[in-house]
């Protein structure tokens, strides 16, 4: 009892959790679960579609179900409330605004802090004013990177002093001894192919409308693009290889996180292209398995990058050095192994252990 009272004490929200979850968010799970062993925490999960034992190390969990909108806010408010009575002076919210706005207020009232969570690039898009005002009322914004931290700083006019930088993580441990035996037959692919692997929302702001440009220009070579992910560009997305008749492209549909490392794994590059991004999570991950990669440049992608890699980020929208670079890589060996050998080395410094001490220090 007195051990615990000693440590930091910190109100994780978390917006959603799903095992079978396709986002970011699956990999939240494990960073709460890491440094739940050296802080005081509590956790608040808005929506849950799995069996929240997964969190069984961590005392404290107050899961939030709503049958009716008009009673989330309410509902979410009366948690955070009681978790500011039971001593938690730290908020720790990721993206949800509800949660932002109730654990701010209440911040204001009581004397705690609210630390909020939100890494893109929304202006490119227009201002969102709720996002403003949320930013007005926070102690303390988080984000993945420099670059970031000045896009927020310069278009919400949210002072430098208020910004928190901590890196997005993986877990090493997940990407060692991965079996990826399964995949091939869960899928339907051939292993004597060569993959590109392109795996995010199928949306224009993800590069979608990229796809077949690049792989029209690469139809002669002998590889396959598999585009892993769902969303409203989908239909557009079939049309258009339907109408250059390409047979080099393989549409695998919404991949869970679970499956990620093995689609990695049976892959010889990675493909990025696109137009609005963070911290992208995905190049940590091909980081992991030593997976080369092609990207626009765009948010953190040249800061998280090493300098071999970021021979190979482009000006948006520059379909021919992304064909061609995708072409170099795949006939230059020294090359692509010195890429592969240099991520390996590179995502070190993103490793849970590592990031999970910058994520304490938040509140230190």
């Amino acid at each position: 009892m007195g051990e615990s009272s000693k440590k930091l004490k910190v109100c994780y929200i978390l917006p959603k959790f799903d095992l079978e979850i396709d986002t970011h968010f699956f990999y939240l799970y494990s960073l709460i679960n890491e440094v739940s062993q050296d802080l005081d925490m509590s956790l608040i999960i808005e929506k849950s579609k799995s069996d929240i034992s997964f969190f069984e190390d961590i005392k404290n969990i107050y899961v939030q179900r709503f049958s009716f909108k008009p009673l989330r806010i309410l509902e979410n408010l009366i948690l955070i409330i009681w978790n500011r009575i039971k001593g938690y002076n730290n908020f720790y919210v990721h993206y949800s605004y509800i949660s932002a706005f109730n654990a701010s207020l209440v911040s204001k009232l009581t004397k705690a802090r609210t630390f909020y969570w939100n890494c893109g690039m929304m202006w490119l898009f227009g201002k969102d004013k709720f996002l403003q005002i949320i930013l007005g009322m926070i102690n303390f914004l988080v984000t993945g990177v420099n670059a970031l931290k000045d896009g927020y700083s310069q278009n919400y006019q949210i002072s430098p002093n208020k910004i928190k930088i901590m890196p997005n993580w993986i877990d090493l441990e997940r990407f060692q001894n991965i079996d990826s035996e399964f995949i091939y037959k869960k899928y339907d692919l051939d292993r004597n192919k060569i993959y590109i692997l392109f795996l995010h929302r199928l949306a224009k702001r993800k590069g979608t409308h990229y796809i077949v440009p690049v792989a029209n220009a690469l139809k002669d070579l002998d590889v396959e693009f598999l585009i892993a992910g769902d969303g409203p560009y989908k239909n557009i997305l079939k049309q258009e290889i339907e109408d250059n008749k390409l047979e080099n492209i393989k549409l695998l549909g919404r991949v869970p996180n679970q499956d990620v490392p093995a689609l990695m794994k049976i892959s010889k590059l990675f493909f990025m292209p696109s137009e609005e991004e963070g911290f992208p999570r995905v190049l940590l991950e091909s980081m992991a398995l030593g997976l080369p990669y092609i990207a626009f440049d765009i948010g953190g992608v040249r800061e998280i990058s090493t300098k071999e890699q970021q021979e190979f980020i482009f000006d948006i929208g520059d379909v021919k050095n992304i064909s061609n670079s995708i072409k170099k890589i795949l006939e230059d060996y020294s090359l692509y192994e010195k890429l592969r050998i240099t991520n390996l080395e590179q995502i070190k410094q993103f490793d849970i252990k590592r990031v999970s001490k910058i994520f304490i220090n938040l509140f230190k």
